[in-house]
């Protein structure tokens, strides 16, 4: 195998999976690192703790990632995903008061996260191009011959006992092994200063079950998002229509607040929402699943763009360079535009000349591409003393209006969903009713 014609990823989750399918148009080989065994069925993987958690992929990765994977939408209909219109049938409550529903405009579908990452894991596997190696783990980087470069990677099988420690060269090395990723281990063992990071933690926790809807259970939503207001309750709840015609069902809140994994805790917690709607579905509904907490939700950004010195040949990416808090839906998307500047970028330095620049060009824009979705994030999760600028109170009407103007909650959910930039909501006529609900 020619290393000129190598690329390594580190990581077999979705992250992983799309910027390998990306490498290959521009690479003879690429062979991706897993620590886990994949089932052969859509089933959890202790590799990905969230798994068990409600996941959406926005309607902007929806599109980019049928652009990837041609078809997608389709075999994931096959297994079971559902059609979602967002807006229309899927019901938005805010502070309690149910928001207004608009026309049937924003079309995409529904399924879980475990699904999801099988299907696309099946699109790479099929990839002649592709090799995967299961059960394995990295353990350092390799430096390259010229000084500042990565020439490939350190691994060895997982286990009780030890494997043998293996090398393997290649051109590119893509970090995507997600939150857990050691890279800033590595880079220091090479002599690389840490980067710095960002930390904004709300200590939002979780708590997911899946159910089985009451036979002949009729409404007029096909999902749920009990928004977490900022002034009158920490609460918040979702329940999603996934494949197997299941509801995955979740709430979450804060410290104190944390949602129970106890049965009868757990749907006292939903009694007490202020609106009641998704405790009235689930209370007379069949349990499929035990109830799954989790409490990593941190706001996380290593500043890798800032370093003085960056190794060329290595680019670090997903939840690696970035972990947003789960509740905002904004993670899977940003892996598959990050997938896609890797892509661009790839193309733009071709030539051995500029190659020389290219990791520290991608890990730049890649924090570009982050900027917008961590102010949202971070913005939102910010202890409560610093949530007193006029953006903040300027948000906080914001979700006012979406319980009043059909108009002002189709250009929130295009926002919320990435296919406009946010400045949207700055359009002079939701300035104006904005500054009318102050008098």
């Amino acid at each position: 195998m020619k290393q000129k014609t190598h690329a390594i990823v580190i990581g077999g989750g979705i992250a992983g999976l799309v910027a390998a399918r990306v490498l290959t148009n521009h690479f003879d080989h690429v062979t991706i690192l897993e620590r886990d065994h994949y089932p052969e069925t859509p089933v959890f993987r202790p590799g990905v703790p969230q798994g068990r958690q409600v996941h959406t992929m926005l309607l902007k990765g929806q599109q980019l990632l049928e652009s990837l994977f041609p078809g997608i939408p389709a075999k994931l209909y096959a297994q079971g995903a559902v059609e979602q219109l967002y807006g229309h049938k899927s019901l938005y409550i805010y502070k309690g008061r149910r928001c207004l529903q608009i026309p049937p405009l924003l079309r995409g579908w529904n399924c879980s996260r475990i699904l999801l990452e099988w299907q696309i894991r099946h699109y790479v596997q099929a990839l002649s191009q592709v090799h995967i190696l299961e059960g394995v783990e990295v353990i350092h980087l390799l430096p390259g011959q010229q000084p500042n470069t990565i020439r490939g990677v350190q691994f060895r099988k997982r286990g009780p006992t030890k494997g043998d420690i293996h090398e393997l060269e290649g051109a590119l090395v893509v970090d995507a092994s997600g939150a857990a990723s050691r890279a800033v281990q590595w880079l220091e063992e090479l002599g690389y200063e840490p980067p710095q990071e960002t930390i904004v933690d709300a200590h939002i926790g979780y708590a997911t079950q899946v159910y089985e809807p009451p036979i002949n259970f009729q409404a007029e939503w096909t999902g749920i998002i009990a928004i977490q207001a900022r002034d009158n309750t920490r609460r918040g709840g979702i329940l999603m229509r996934v494949e197997g015609e299941r509801w995955m069902v979740g709430f979450s809140g804060t410290r104190e607040e944390y949602p129970s994994t106890n049965e009868e805790e757990y749907r006292a917690f939903a009694q007490k929402l202020p609106d009641p709607i998704i405790y009235e579905a689930i209370k007379d509904a069949k349990p499929l699943s035990p109830i799954y907490g989790y409490r990593r939700t941190e706001n996380r950004l290593r500043h890798f763009e800032r370093l003085k010195r960056f190794p060329g040949n290595l680019v670090i990416m997903g939840d690696a360079a970035c972990t947003l808090n789960p509740v905002y839906g904004q993670g899977m998307t940003i892996a598959v535009l990050e997938a896609l500047i890797l892509d661009t970028y790839l193309k733009q330095y071709r030539t051995k000349k500029r190659q020389e620049g290219f990791s520290r060009a991608f890990q730049r824009q890649v924090a570009r591409t982050i900027r917008t979705p961590w102010i949202l994030a971070s913005s939102g999760d910010a202890p409560a003393k610093a949530k007193q600028g006029l953006a903040d109170q300027y948000v906080d009407r914001i979700f006012d209006l979406l319980t009043k103007d059909q108009k002002d909650l189709l250009v929130f959910l295009e926002v919320l969903h990435m296919l406009r930039s946010p400045f949207a909501l700055l359009h002079p006529g939701i300035v104006a009713k904005v500054l009318a609900a102050r008098k």
